[in-house]
């Protein structure tokens, strides 16, 4: 991509070449030097503009510094800077508006970012600051604001600090001046070399974690401060279990005396090597080779203590058990071996072959080839039990669900977890399916000519409609302006809008007297799942429709078919979770044999209205093979809103799209602008894929009232917190398990609840939907929505701790005149 007419390249020098310091000589193996006298932080070995650096004894080079300057206009002192870089080989671009430096910095993340303050009139530099901030608040650059020099009392530069800017340098066209200005700030003030520290220990510890030595890391009073993989396995403890304690004396076999402790050794501030017995957690005694290593400080005392251990003869007795017969001896874990083996020759015998299976298979080859009693056998032992479990796409969040009982509320009610954990496969029903339930409390029929009446919206309505596919359209307000018969009119507003009576072959007042029959059989005493979520969800699947890339991937037929399933996805929902329905033995839940109860029942209550009678069917003429595949996308998509398979569903999408969806690169713009295909998304239009983003379409569209204007986040979250409080009362009535019993209306805090449900479900799932669609407007008021929740919680602890002061507080005695 080319840059902007108002932004400048301006390419810097060849590096100065750079030259390594000589290695320090190598001492014995006993001097005090070999355990590492701790070496400064960073060592800069070059001149100038390119750097290598020196992090413990891991050399790395650093790139020049990068700087963004925002000048309106280039002037004398905008050319200085200009000079000054390029005397210091730094990487300059010059930009002149706002928005091709909001570019620019977003593309390139410039290390400095000179803004010209002098000139109000060119652009606002306080607000531009504090844009680019913003955009990445994580960021390690630094914001350098160029003022006006000062004949009067100097001004106070708190505004520019609050702004975000790092300092303030005064107007100087002194070339040198300013290229002493830059060096000083590249030498002692950029933040990207401690970030780039921070990058290199994080390689360091990746790479502690892989060697086949356990390493242990203390500090002087023997704390632990770090342990590797291999220590966990090597003791049977885990790393959460040790750091900051004092450890020692729990690995240490009774009886030793203080000679045999590691402890005895490393007080010498020596490199001590030798072999040691440690006790495991499950108490099986090893013997280990151990070395000891002081890190040195200045003041000639040990700062950290590395221990390093190797197991000798084997992980626990049972690799030193031996048998009198030899022959007829196995081991506990070669008997495991062999029984795996055993299972899976018969399992190579299958005809049937999954693309699990395939992997499942391949890692068993790797295991057999490993032998028994290794690191990497073991490894391999807890991999395949994971890959064969259940739940492959479940987070583990229980030590989440222990310290916040209603994050387990959600996980446990929403996703269903007291339901039957297998894998619902998608119920494909004939034209002529029927169900009776007593749960429903329906009057089914047709439309009438009468009630289609009430289709002609006023002025008002028509007005509001205008706005249907911006993200803020207010179907609060559409309710209220149709008495809650918002289905019918945002409903042929967008079918129409997408080409549906055309592509169906039907008339709109086909479509029309589909949409009010639905509508009839959603219950309107629902203070939650009722007609308007809904059309909520019908206009927020149309919002993420018209996006470019579904524009691109999906066809006309797929995009109706997500329509039509964003209507009926509810359709006759009680107000009731289909746990409760379980629990009460409802006939929806013998029906479906207790597998995504409602989820089943809205897919085949929809078809079974739509094919009622032909006055409102709008799927009457469509050829078998066209309806076939509208029919199983529909029901594929409602089936996806079940809430158990949120995580599922999460995960496999975003993989697909890691898969499939590559870097944008200059080339592949160019490709694509010239008409040949693009090699950036060439697995996305398959069909497996096409039907994973249609399920995103909906289950994104189906939670998406919290990512809405604040105020109608705000009266959605109060109408799911009520459903839930009637579940919940209707639970203690009947005796019934409580699925979510911290949504009582006497204790539960609503705005607790909105943000926890945006941590557990929703900021991961849109933050990757945004990533995918280019939706920021969606995304940024979903994190907008959370802050406000998380502070309307404060504000209310506040109110209820100012009440109990006031309540507890003494009577203020009368003042008698």
């Amino acid at each position: 991509m080319g840059c902007a007419p108002s932004a400048v390249n301006v390419s810097r020098k060849p590096a100065s070449k750079v030259v390594a310091p000589e290695e320090p000589q190598t001492k014995g193996e006993g001097d005090q030097s070999e355990g590492g006298r701790e070496p400064s932080d960073l060592q800069l070995i070059s001149k100038e503009a390119d750097y290598s650096m020196f992090y413990g004894k891991m050399k790395f080079r650093s790139n020049s510094m990068t700087i963004l300057l925002v000048f309106g206009k280039e002037d004398a002192q905008c050319e200085a800077f200009r000079k000054a870089a390029d005397k210091g080989n730094y990487q300059t671009t010059l930009t002149k508006t706002p928005e091709s430096a909001i570019e620019s910095f977003a593309e390139n993340q410039q290390d400095l970012v000179i803004i010209d303050c002098r000139h109000s009139k060119h652009f606002d530099a306080v607000k531009l600051c504090k844009t680019l901030k913003e955009r990445h608040p994580r960021g390690h650059s630094r914001f350098l604001a160029l003022t006006n020099k000062c004949d009067k009392d100097e001004p106070s530069v708190l505004p520019l600090l609050n702004a975000g800017f790092s300092r303030r340098l005064v107007e100087n066209t002194n070339i040198t001046s300013c290229y002493n200005e830059l060096l000083s700030i590249d030498h002692s003030e950029l933040e990207y070399r401690s970030h780039q520290q921070v990058q290199t220990s994080a390689a360091m510890y990746h790479a502690l974690n892989h060697v086949s030595e356990s390493i242990e890391i203390t500090d002087s009073k023997f704390r632990t401060e770090f342990v590797n993989r291999l220590w966990e396995k090597q003791t049977g403890y885990s790393s959460k279990e040790v750091i900051g304690t004092e450890f020692q004396d729990k690995l240490q076999v009774d009886n030793c005396n203080e000679e045999q402790t590691l402890v005895y050794h490393a007080k010498k501030n020596q490199i001590w090597e030798g072999q040691q017995s440690i006790r495991r957690k499950n108490g099986d005694i090893i013997r280990c080779k151990c070395r000891i290593i002081p890190m040195m400080s200045n003041s000639n005392t040990a700062s950290r203590y590395i221990l390093v251990r190797q197991t000798v003869d084997g992980y626990s007795q049972w690799d030193r058990l031996k048998d009198i017969d030899s022959k007829t001896h196995v081991s506990y874990a070669g008997m495991m071996y062999q029984r795996r083996k055993d299972s899976i020759t018969r399992f190579h015998t299958m005809t049937i072959e999954t693309p699990l299976s395939r992997v499942i298979n391949m890692l068993y080859e790797a295991q057999t080839s490993s032998g028994t009693g290794n690191i990497v056998h073991s490894a391999l032992e807890k991999v395949l039990d994971i890959l064969q479990s259940t739940e492959l796409f479940s987070p583990h969040i229980h030590q989440v669900k222990e310290e916040d009982p209603l994050t387990s509320d959600y996980v446990d009610g929403l996703c269903d977890r007291t339901a039957i954990n297998s894998q619902t496969n998608r119920q494909i029903y004939g034209q002529k399916s029927s169900i009776s339930s007593s749960s429903s409390k329906l009057q089914v029929g047709v439309a009438s000519k009468q009630s289609l009446s009430m289709y002609k919206p006023s002025a008002e309505v028509q007005s509001l409609l205008q706005g249907n596919a911006t993200w803020s359209f207010d179907i609060i307000q559409l309710e209220s302006l149709t008495n809650k018969n918002v289905l019918v009119p945002l409903g042929i507003k967008i079918f129409e809008r997408f080409g549906a009576m055309e592509l169906l072959g039907i008339d709109e007042h086909v479509m029309a007297s589909w949409l009010k029959l639905i509508s009839d059989n959603y219950h309107s005493g629902n203070p939650y799942h009722n007609a308007t979520h809904a059309a909520d969800v019908l206009q927020a699947t149309a919002y993420f429709l018209d996006k470019m890339r579904p524009k691109k991937l999906l066809d006309a037929q797929e995009e109706i078919a997500a329509l039509i399933a964003a209507v009926i996805h509810d359709v006759d929902h009680p107000a009731r979770s289909s746990s409760f329905l379980v629990n009460t033995k409802n006939d929806l839940a013998i029906l479906y044999n207790d597998i995504a109860v409602l989820e089943n029942h809205h897919a085949a209550k929809g078809f079974q209205l739509t094919h009622k009678s032909d006055n409102s069917n709008i799927l009457k003429n469509l050829d078998r093979e066209v309806y076939e595949s509208l029919r199983h996308n529909v029901i594929d998509m409602v089936l996806a809103t079940e809430m158990a398979k949120h995580f599922e569903h999460l995960q496999k999408f975003i993989h697909l799209c890691a898969a499939n969806i590559k870097p944008v690169s200059e080339d592949d713009l160019e490709k694509k602008s010239g008409g040949s295909s693009s090699a950036m998304e060439s697995g996305l239009d398959s069909p497996e894929n096409r039907r994973q983003i249609l399920r995103m379409v909906i289950k994104c569209a189906d939670v998406s009232n919290p990512a809405r204007d604040t105020h109608l986040a705000d009266r959605w979250a109060r109408r799911i917190a009520e459903e839930y409080f009637q579940q919940t009362e209707d639970e203690h009535r009947k005796n019934l398990p409580v699925m979510m019993p911290h949504f009582d209306r006497n204790t539960c805090s609503i705005p607790h609840s909105q943000y926890k449900f945006m941590e557990v479900f929703l900021l991961s799932m849109f933050e990757h939907w945004d990533g995918f669609l280019d939706i920021p407007e969606v995304y940024e008021q979903l994190q907008k929505n959370y802050k406000y929740w998380k502070d309307v919680e404060i504000q209310e602890k506040q109110e209820k701790q100012n009440a109990v002061a006031t309540e507890t507080s003494p009577a203020t005695p009368a003042v008698l005149s």
